[in-house]
């Protein structure tokens, strides 16, 4: 008898360690009634296994972790393990609904939305800001999408709404949480467009970071699916919270289902940066959790001058298309040592 539900992360040697265990803690302590579903983990490149402190971490979690050399071709591109390791997944494992999840996510209530309805194939949340996205034919990164559209055999439009800035732009939602209905085959697609654009090396302006994701995107619009939408208390984007629109925005942590951190808990003020969020009102018991977690994976190593860097060198790459040639970062970076 199948499943009903399972969930899927990646977890690699290093910093993905100490996120995974925090994302499987926060699952088997918050999430109510799903808390005890299925956790599959996977390794999926050649190389040095994880920690074995880790192993047993996720023995105890109930993990089933599996080191499978499914990323083989695309080894060097670490964001290929997603649509990879997702197909593996909807090949192998006899579940209703699956949910990919990032590791940079920690739970702290029921997510009650995973359990998808009947007729809803796929549910996600909308891409944060607008990105390599496109807001249609006079966006500069218009060609990307129309390549990927013209590549996938895209015949329907789909546009949506970015929580940051209300930008209404060309189907793009995040890969960080994807829950599908198994039986649609939308993993295996993914898997195989992901491959096709690759071996093409169709890549978005910046480079060929989140082709992963745009391919996703586009997957789903040559399926025509209709993509379901999380509610914004899913997968909340805590770092971005003072840019996100009044309407996306959460006013207590006790709104929230689960949080999408990025590098946040890596810089050694996080909880600095945590206070700056302008109307969030922290619950203290949950606050005080995620604090001992963080602190228990050792997670903030970063100095903080590291995140004014990349700020620097953001400035520095747009001076450059105006042959302004500025190299203070590596000033920055030679007197700090970072």
């Amino acid at each position: 008898m199948s499943l009903p539900i399972a969930f899927v992360i990646c977890t690699e040697p290093g910093r993905l360690e100490g996120q995974s265990l925090l994302l499987t803690e926060s699952i088997r302590k918050f999430c109510g009634k799903l808390k005890d579903t299925p956790i599959y983990s996977f390794h999926p490149r050649a190389g040095e296994p994880i920690a074995s402190k880790t192993q047993k971490s996720f023995e105890e979690l109930g993990v089933i972790h599996q080191q499978i050399p499914i990323n083989q071709e695309f080894h060097d591109y670490y964001l290929a393990n997603k649509p990879l390791v997702c197909a593996y997944a909807e090949q192998n494992i006899d579940a209703e609904i699956l949910v990919f999840l990032d590791s940079d996510k920690c739970f702290f209530s029921e997510p009650e939305e995973f359990l998808l309805p009947e007729g809803c194939n796929v549910c996600m949340r909308p891409e944060y800001g607008q990105g390599i996205g496109s807001t249609g034919s006079q966006d500069p990164q218009e060609w990307y999408w129309k390549k990927l559209y013209e590549v996938l055999g895209v015949k329907r439009e789909v546009f949506v709404e970015t929580p940051i800035g209300n930008k209404k732009i060309r189907g793009y939602w995040n890969s960080g949480l994807v829950a599908v209905r198994r039986k649609a085959g939308i993993f295996t697609a993914w898997k195989e467009n992901f491959e096709k654009v690759m071996r093409l090396n169709i890549n978005p302006p910046q480079g060929i970071y989140f082709v992963e994701q745009s391919v996703l995107s586009v997957t789903l619009c040559a399926l025509g699916e209709n993509v379901s939408h999380f509610p914004s208390n899913y997968s909340y984007a805590l770092p971005l919270h003072n840019r996100l629109s009044k309407a996306s925005q959460v006013k207590h942590w006790d709104e929230i289902v689960s949080i999408h951190y990025f590098n946040l808990f890596f810089y050694q003020d996080w909880n600095v940066q945590i206070e700056k969020m302008k109307n969030l009102n922290v619950n203290p018991d949950k606050y005080q959790w995620l604090f001992e977690g963080i602190m228990r994976h050792n997670m903030p190593k970063t100095p903080v001058i590291h995140r004014h860097m990349l700020t620097v060198r953001k400035i520095e790459k747009k001076l450059s298309k105006w042959n302004l040639n500025i190299n203070l970062s590596g000033w920055i970076e030679q007197v700090a040592k970072v």
